[in-house]
């Protein structure tokens, strides 16, 4: 295959997290469950380069690789699919809500205790067959997969980034590649998405201060109010949303480091570790 005159082999990966499908997310001791797989690949050369969702990826990567390109940045909201176009201000009282993030279960309980949070896996095509076969009240799914799947006409309603913060890097995909590969990376700065970036880096800056990784109720959310500042809200939350810490920031995108070290600081001082 080629394209823009450079050859090229699409090469299909079937990761952990994928193959496990009858434990949730966060009772499979992995932080690589989504990854591991191909960045094995890459250290032994078997491929150039590895496409990921940047919320998979841990803060952490493996030794001698590097990201070398963050693109494609789509919405990184989560959105409710809901019966009947049902919109979330009208959830019914102990509506049945499926979800595979223990992010979003810990976030949706804090806004509405009453909820049952119904543990759902597999692709976002099995997610929405099983939320169509068991007739649950809703689901809730990363926007940015919901949208390149053409599924907008199924979205009943997109949830505020400032309630349920979503994770810190979703919605936009991470090229990875070796750390010495100066061509390709010379190459893939071309298609580097810097607003994206700046966002993306300080949303995971904040959750590797943390140490956590990314199956744990804890979301950032790095919005641009100008074109030079941003504004950072980071959440924490227990497992089942009966308590929760959230700050807020606000400063120079490009110096997302101090603002990512002060958020987590606070959150640190206000107990967010023992939450996690």
């Amino acid at each position: 295959m080629q394209s823009q005159g450079i050859d090229n082999e699409l090469i299909l990966f079937e990761t952990k997290g994928d193959k496990i499908l009858d434990r949730a997310l966060d009772a499979i001791e992995d932080k690589g469950l989504f990854t591991t797989e191909l960045e094995r690949a890459l250290v032994d050369g078997t491929i150039d380069m590895a496409v990921h969702s940047l919320k998979d990826l841990p803060t952490t990567l493996a030794s001698h690789l590097m990201i070398g390109a963050y693109v494609l940045p789509e919405d990184p909201r989560d959105v409710l699919i809901a019966k009947q176009n049902i919109k979330w201000d009208t959830l019914p009282q102990n509506a049945r809500v499926a979800t595979s993030s223990l992010r979003r279960k810990a976030f949706l309980k804090a806004l509405r205790p009453d909820l049952e949070i119904i543990p759902v896996r597999g692709n976002l095509q099995t997610r929405l067959r099983k939320w169509e076969e068991n007739g649950w009240d809703a689901l809730v799914l990363a926007a940015a997969g919901v949208h390149r799947l053409g599924w907008q006409h199924l979205v009943s309603s997109y949830l505020d980034p400032w309630l349920c913060v979503p994770s810190p890097g979703q919605g936009v995909l991470a090229v990875q590649i070796r750390d010495d590969r100066e061509s390709l990376a010379t190459l893939l700065k071309q298609l580097n998405d810097y607003r994206a970036t700046q966002a993306a880096k300080a949303e995971r800056f904040v959750l590797a201060e943390l140490g956590g990784g990314c199956q744990i109720p804890f979301g950032a959310y790095a919005e641009w109010i100008t074109p030079q500042k941003i504004r950072m809200r980071a959440k924490v939350a227990d497992i089942n949303g009966q308590r929760v810490i959230t700050r807020d920031v606000e400063g120079m995108g490009n110096e997302f480091e101090t603002l990512s070290r002060k958020l987590a600081e606070e959150l640190i001082l206000l107990g967010a570790l023992q939450l996690l």
